[in-house]
């Protein structure tokens, strides 16, 4: 049809490629690490096997790079828009939201899913790890712009990292509870944290 541009061969490898990455992530989640296939992937990236051995070779080429698209997303997202709020306390909420919503997603449940599958796999350990400190860096990026001040107070940082542990931890019970838990639980902790939050701008 004249007019529309025809995409270059990069263009249509990298298309191929993000469609890999996706279905991996989708396949993730929706079959677990010790249950996905090469072969459900390809097939939810609509592509042939021989397309995606292409790619990646191997199952564990596709998830680790898998996961290293899913930590890149989220990192993404972290660094956009960082929120600023009137206060300093609402400001360190809107993070700690933030961070809920990050960790109550399609890319973090696969990171999750990658995490657990790391206990007991040595070679996907080494790539977890790695990447991890990806994860981390951006979290504290976000952090370090956003509640710097709240982070210098005595026991700033500590009230963060148990923000975190809080959120991971709702997030691992919410696989085997119900949606309706897991928001009172999340409910719950969110409301200790803001105590910890105004506690710990209080005593500075």
């Amino acid at each position: 049809m004249a007019g529309v541009k025809r995409r270059t061969q990069a263009e249509r490898r990298m298309a191929t490629r993000t469609a890999l990455l996706e279905a991996t992530v989708e396949c993730l989640v929706e079959f677990g690490y010790a249950n996905v296939t090469a072969a459900q992937i390809a097939a939810r990236a609509g592509v042939t096997r021989g397309a995606q051995a292409h790619y990646f070779a191997t199952k564990a080429e596709l998830v680790v790079a898998g996961l290293e698209y899913a930590i890149g997303r989220i990192v993404e997202q972290l660094r956009a828009d960082p929120p600023h709020r009137p206060t300093e306390a609402e400001t360190v909420l809107a993070v700690v939201d933030r961070l809920w919503a990050m960790h109550d997603s399609k890319m973090f449940t696969a990171v999750t899913e990658l995490w657990l599958g790391s206990r007991t796999d040595a070679e996907l350990r080494k790539h977890v790890y790695r990447l991890n400190r990806q994860l981390n860096g951006g979290i504290g990026e976000i952090l370090n712009e956003a509640v710097p001040d709240f982070l210098a107070r005595p026991r700033g940082t500590a009230v963060i990292l148990t923000a975190l542990a809080g959120i991971r931890g709702v997030l691992l019970m919410s696989f085997v509870s119900s949606a309706r838990t897991t928001k009172v639980m999340w409910t719950i902790t969110r409301r200790e944290i803001e105590a910890s939050v105004a506690d710990a701008i209080g005593r500075s």
